[in-house]
C-alpha cells in the first residue's frame, strides 16, 4: 500500500522532526502510526498514513450513514441528540459572526448533509462538497440536496461565497496548503472561514495520551492547536477573528476514549472526565477537546 510520507513541515518548511507518540487505529485496522512533531514550530502530524487514494479503506462511511437517519447504541444516541443541538448553534453562529442572513455558503466535507440542509432551510444558498459517493447519494435521497464531488471544487466561481465551513474536516486533508489557497480565491472580500478541529493540547488529550479518540489515526493527518492553526491560516491570507470551545465534544470524545481503552463503564467514566474537561474549558477554552476557529479573508 502506498503511504503518505511527509518530508518537510507544511507550516515552517523545516525537516527536523521528533517522535511525539504512537497511536493505534481503534476503529478499523488496529494498525499503529507514529505522530511526529516539528522541532522548529511544534506542528504535529501522522507519518506514513495511507495516501488519498487508499484512505477509503479506513473510512467510517457506514457508521456515518447509520447515524444519518437512525441512531443505534447509547453513544450513538448521545451523538445524535448532540448533533441536533449543535446544528442550531452552528447556524446561529455563522449568521451572527458573518452579519449575513441568507447569504452564500460553501460547506466543504459536508458528510451526510445535515448542516447544509439546516442552512438551506434558513434561506442560504448552499454549495456542498463531499468526496464520498455514498454520502452524496444519502444527501440527495434524504434532503434532495445535490452535493458536488471534490473534483468539482475548481469549477466554482471566484469571490462568490460569504462563508466557507469545515466541520472536523481540515485535519483529514492531504493537501491543506493548496486547499486554503483555493478558499482564499472563493471567498468574497472579508468573507469568513469556519474551521472546527480537535485540539491536541486539550485536557482530555493529555489525560488519555495515546488512547485519545480524537487522534483518530490514520484518518486525522494533522493535529493542530491554537498556535499552529492560526499561523498556518495566516500564511495563506487569513486573520483569526474569533475562536471558541465546542463544549459538547469533551463528553463524547472522553466516552469514546474510554471505550477504545476497553475500560469498565466507559460511558460513566467518560462522562465524568468530560464533565471535568467541560469545567476547565469554561475557565480556559484551550482546555477543550475541540475548538472552532473563525478566520477572515485579509484583502490588504
Amino acid at each position: 500500500m502506498d503511504r503518505y510520507r511527509i518530508n518537510s513541515c507544511p507550516l515552517c518548511g523545516q525537516r527536523h522532526f521528533s517522535n511525539f507518540v504512537k497511536c493505534k487505529d481503534y476503529v478499523i485496522s488496529g494498525e499503529t502510526y507514529s505522530l511526529l512533531k516539528c522541532d522548529d514550530c511544534g506542528m504535529i502530524f501522522t507519518q506514513d498514513a495511507p495516501t488519498e487514494g487508499e484512505l477509503h479503506r479506513y473510512d467510517k462511511v457506514k457508521q456515518k450513514l447509520a447515524l444519518g437517519g437512525h441512531s443505534r447504541g447509547f453513544l450513538n444516541n448521545i451523538y445524535y441528540y448532540a448533533r441536533q443541538t449543535m446544528l442550531n448553534r452552528k447556524a446561529g453562529l455563522v449568521e451572527k459572526l458573518s452579519c449575513v442572513k441568507q447569504g452564500t455558503l460553501l460547506n466543504f466535507g459536508a458528510k451526510t448533509g445535515f448542516f447544509s440542509n439546516k442552512m438551506i432551510r434558513r434561506g442560504w444558498r448552499v454549495t456542498s462538497i463531499e468526496r464520498h459517493h455514498e454520502e452524496r447519494v444519502f444527501s440527495l435521497e434524504f434532503f434532495h440536496h445535490r452535493m458536488l464531488d471534490i473534483k468539482e471544487l475548481d469549477s466554482l466561481q471566484a469571490e462568490f461565497f460569504d462563508v466557507i465551513t469545515l466541520w472536523h474536516v481540515f485535519e483529514h486533508i492531504h493537501s491543506p496548503t493548496k486547499l486554503l489557497d483555493k478558499f482564499f480565491k472563493l471567498l468574497k472580500p472579508n468573507g469568513l472561514l469556519f474551521i472546527a478541529l480537535p485540539n491536541c493540547q486539550s485536557f482530555d488529550a493529555k489525560h488519555y495520551g495515546t488512547g485519545w479518540a480524537a487522534y483518530d489515526v490514520p484518518r486525522h493527518l494533522w493535529h493542530f492547536n491554537t498556535n499552529t492553526i492560526t499561523r498556518f491560516c495566516h500564511q495563506h491570507g487569513f486573520i483569526l477573528m474569533h475562536h471558541q470551545a465546542m463544549l459538547l465534544d469533551p463528553f463524547y470524545i472522553s466516552m469514546m476514549s474510554e471505550k477504545h481503552l476497553n475500560r469498565w463503564f466507559p460511558v460513566i467514566r467518560g462522562f465524568f472526565v468530560g464533565l471535568y474537561g467541560w469545567f476547565l474549558s469554561i475557565k480556559k477554552r484551550d482546555n477543550c477537546s475541540s475548538l472552532l476557529y473563525v478566520f477572515r479573508k485579509n484583502n490588504t
